[in-house]
């Protein structure tokens, strides 16, 4: 642990979950809880809440949960000691001098290596680009009139030919071919060992992270060679789905809207036009991961997608997940199917500055988008249009905003306003009868709604099958929410008894508070977790409702689980004991453990 306790602790109070949570997460007040999409998955109803009693988010879809250093660690992708400096500053608190384990004091340097080692990639590659060796991608670029410092400030480069150019020149420079291996600038040979370039032959273009530092590189061929671009893969450093190209720039260009284009010399091309609030995904479809992270930034966004077909429904795609983070939308088609580097180059930047004025907003451009695939001449197509646009309209809180293009629907299709707005009632009916009321949670609904949605389990490491892991589970829930029984469950279970390592350390933290007289506080027992699945791990435990069995039933099946647990306990000490005393005991405890019974009922 860098920090101590109390540290960690101070930064977490000051920090409240609620208002942390707000910054990435359209939230909304359902009873004791809030509510919103999930930022860690995609859907259209919300399932991701956050309990201000507990200071812990839980999502019912993808189970993803834990404290507000959680979330932080999952948004940002950041290291536990990166949440804790992170939320120390956004709280105004000094941190003190931290003391590194070996196990985190490995990753941060692990880290550094691998931001020198991009760093001095970027070095290479610029250079090469003004070498012998980079003069057709420099006749590339001139050609599409980037500028010399408009390639300077961007750090374009160019990787030669050559199968291990960078890979040598990288030993040369004394990096390990461990950390080497790890960068994802290589990649292994088919045959035999070491290492080849990953990037050949392509004009480069280093992705900075919103801190400036190069984190991974896109890369264009000169010919005609398959992919076009390539990036680099997911590595300590990268995640293409949490960063954008171009916001380093953009968030401090002092606009009030971010643009939003396809590719890398769209960015460029539109930054050299005096565009610089201008980013990039990084060729997946933009993820809610991107969306919150423009969030931080600004509160409007334009997107600006090739008009063709393929940008077309990428723009449709993009529309619920930006709006999900809370971002006003307005679209731009460029005319033509020009993207925008082509338009800006033939017609300059006042021109594409008018199509900015002239943005159409998001519901605008998905009815644009019906009308062309609708031909409302013919009656059953004007029907089909009209109740997909009904559904598009059923989606909008604003009622005059709905009214407007009630009435705009209304004198295309010459159908009244009264029969459009009744669709859409019927629609939001449907929606209403086939989604989840979160208005009306209690515990109990709560718990049914848990169990069906539970989908896409995100511990990769835990087997939620196992009878033994959920015992362990069940047994700390059971603690938890009876604390008043913990006296009798603790003379035959000791947290030693646990097997699984993360759910003993929980044990041990909730047997202290209790031997104290105090209260168990879940976001303050995450705290003692640096790993995030760990995090998640332990959030599960004071996730889970109680059992609705009756009371019976609740003493018949804790008593079989800390059977189980004690047995488990027995076997494994059995299998590495040596001493036949020892063995002998083993083989008393497991016969007295057939008439353990613990009366949770009276007494």
């Amino acid at each position: 642990m860098y920090y101590s306790e109390e540290i960690i602790e101070e930064i977490r109070s000051q920090n409240d979950l609620v208002d942390v949570v707000s910054e990435y997460v359209r939230l909304q007040r359902k009873g004791s809880s809030y509510f919103g999409l999930c930022p860690f998955h995609n859907e259209d109803t919300p399932s991701f809440s956050v309990s201000p009693d507990k200071q812990m988010y839980y999502c019912f879809g993808c189970q993803a949960g834990g404290n507000v250093f959680t979330f932080i660690m999952q948004m940002e992708n950041f290291s536990f000691v990166e949440a804790i400096k992170h939320l120390a500053d956004r709280a105004h608190i000094t941190l003190p001098q931290p003391e590194y384990s070996e196990e985190v004091r490995k990753k941060m340097e692990e880290k550094q290596i691998l931001l020198d080692m991009h760093k001095e990639a970027a070095k290479y590659f610029y250079a090469n680009l003004r070498s012998l060796r980079g003069q057709q991608a420099s006749e590339y670029l001139n050609k599409r009139k980037l500028s010399k410092n408009t390639q300077k400030l961007f750090g374009i480069g160019y990787s030669n030919m050559d199968f291990g150019d960078l890979y040598q020149y990288l030993l040369y420079k004394g990096y390990e071919e461990e950390h080497i291996s790890k960068s994802g600038l290589v990649i292994p040979k088919k045959k035999g060992k070491g290492y080849v370039d990953r990037f050949r032959n392509r004009i480069m273009f280093p992705i900075f992270d919103v801190h400036n530092q190069v984190i991974g590189f896109g890369g264009r061929v000169l010919d005609d060679s398959l992919p076009k671009y390539m990036n680099s893969p997911d590595t300590p450093l990268f995640d293409k789905s949490k960063n954008l190209y171009g916001l380093n720039y953009a968030r401090t260009s002092g606009k009030n809207q971010i643009l939003i284009v396809e590719g890398y010399m769209d960015v460029i091309s539109l930054y050299q036009a005096g565009f610089e609030n201008v980013v990039a995904s990084l060729g997946t479809a933009f993820t809610y991961q991107q969306a919150s992270l423009l969030k931080r930034y600004t509160g409007e966004v334009v997107i600006i997608y090739d008009s063709d077909t393929a940008g077309t429904n990428a723009a449709l795609r993009a529309i619920p997940i930006l709006s999900s983070a809370g971002l006003k939308i307005k679209v731009v088609q460029v005319p033509g199917e020009k993207d925008p580097d082509d338009f800006i180059k033939q017609n300059g930047p006042e021109a594409f500055q008018q199509l900015l004025d002239h943005a159409m907003g998001a519901v605008t451009f998905q009815v644009s988008v019906l009308r062309k695939k609708y031909n409302i001449e013919d009656t059953e197509q004007k029907i089909k249009f009209t109740m997909e646009v009904a559904q598009l309209l059923s989606r909008l809180d604003n009622e005059i905003e709905r009214d407007v293009y009630l009435q705009e629907i209304s004198n295309d299709t010459k159908i009244s306003t009264q029969s459009i707005l009744n669709e859409i009632k019927k629609t939001q009916e449907f929606q209403r009868k086939n989604s989840i009321k979160l208005s009306s949670y209690s515990q109990r609904q709560e718990s049914e709604l848990h169990d069906h949605l539970k989908v896409n389990n995100v511990f990769n490491n835990i087997d939620e099958k196992n009878g033994l892991y959920k015992a362990q589970k069940n047994i700390l829930n059971f603690l938890y929410n009876n604390p008043l029984h913990y006296h009798k469950i603790k003379p035959h279970l000791s947290y030693e008894d646990f097997i699984d390592p993360v759910l003993m350390k929980v044990a041990k933290l909730i047997y202290e508070q209790y031997d104290k007289g105090l209260k168990i506080e879940p976001a303050v027992v995450i705290n003692h977790f640096e790993n995030l699945n760990d995090q998640k791990q332990v959030s599960m435990i004071f996730r889970d409702e109680k059992s609705k069995n009756q009371e019976y039933d609740i003493e018949k099946a804790i008593n079989d689980q800390i059977k189980l647990i004690k047995k488990a306990n027995i076997d494994m000490k059995s299998r590495n004991a040596t001493d036949i005393y020892e063995i002998q005991s083993l083989i008393e405890q497991k016969k007295q453990l057939e008439k353990l019974y613990i009366n949770l009922i009276s007494g």
